[in-house]
């Protein structure tokens, strides 16, 4: 599952509390030793109880910490590279060496994001989406340019996509959604007021929900059926949501692909229309 596993931890650390976070702290503080631990051992370093140890697990979607120490000791292996995995621009760098430090931390958001998913979040989804009919999507602010992707994409699909752009607008499509939609929520801190406001809403009308966002454990995660998780990290010249926005599209696409792979005849017959009508759009050469 997790190969970059500080980053993993560091994506639910401000949401923890009380003992999680003291395991937390330790973990991140001595990786190493702590990949070499039993479950006891953790639990006596740690102050906590070996319940503490095994609920911490299941709150970075681990099953249990036999998983858990498995992806610490991964981690550990590749400490050098994960340590620079974000990386700094500098005044003295070059203009290619800017631009390849850019590149290098919107890889390493994709490779860190690609890290915490599983087979059972992505069959969860698809089930999710194969089940309705229209499949509706939310975000504000820059989330916005996300949903909007997840709606010209799956304009490609067979399922029939919603979005608005403006909050008021989006409260009021959450409020008139029928049963046969589902709908995906993007919120890069999961702690958005008026991004809770729509899932609440969701919620309230029994519409299946998934959760995109870079924190787990925020507020967003208790609300929505599923949680799919974008890494990312800031650094001096870039907000650690322009690192997660790459990253939640690439979310976004391979929910389209899944569904599209899944609904193979429906989504070629749309391809080959769609494909159609803009070719009619260009100049003939």
């Amino acid at each position: 599952m997790q190969n970059n596993f500080n980053m993993l931890i560091k994506s639910y650390y401000d949401n923890l509390t009380g003992t999680s976070k003291d395991i937390a702290d330790y973990l991140l503080e001595n990786p190493q030793t702590s990949s070499a631990l039993t479950i006891t051992d953790l639990a006596k370093k740690t102050n906590s109880s070996i319940s503490s140890i095994s609920r911490f697990a299941k709150k970075l979607g681990f099953n249990s910490f036999q998983e858990l120490k498995i992806n610490l000791l991964t981690s550990t292996t590749d400490k050098k590279e994960s340590n620079n995995l974000f990386q700094e621009i500098n005044s003295d760098d070059t203009l290619k060496e800017m631009a390849k430090k850019v590149f290098t931390s919107n890889v390493s958001a994709l490779n860190a994001t690609i890290d915490t998913l599983t087979q059972e979040q992505l069959q969860m989804a698809i089930e999710i989406i194969a089940s309705k009919n229209s499949i509706a999507f939310f975000g504000l602010g820059a989330s916005a340019i996300v949903a909007l992707d997840g709606y010209h994409k799956f304009l490609k699909s067979d399922k029939t996509p919603l979005f608005a752009n403006d909050f008021h607008m989006q409260l009021m499509m959450a409020t008139t959604l029928r049963s046969d939609t589902c709908a995906v929520i993007i919120s890069h801190s999961g702690e958005n007021k008026d991004a809770l406001k729509l899932a609440q809403k969701l919620h309230e009308k029994k519409i299946k929900t998934i959760g995109i966002t870079s924190y787990g454990n925020s507020s967003l995660t208790k609300i929505v059926d599923l949680t799919l998780l974008s890494i990312s990290e800031e650094t001096n010249y870039q907000d650690e949501a322009l690192h997660a926005i790459i990253a939640q599209i690439s979310l976004i696409d391979t929910l389209f692909v899944l569904t599209a792979m899944r609904d193979d005849k429906q989504t070629t017959d749309v391809f080959k229309e769609i494909r159609e009508t803009i070719n009619g759009t260009r100049l003939n050469k």
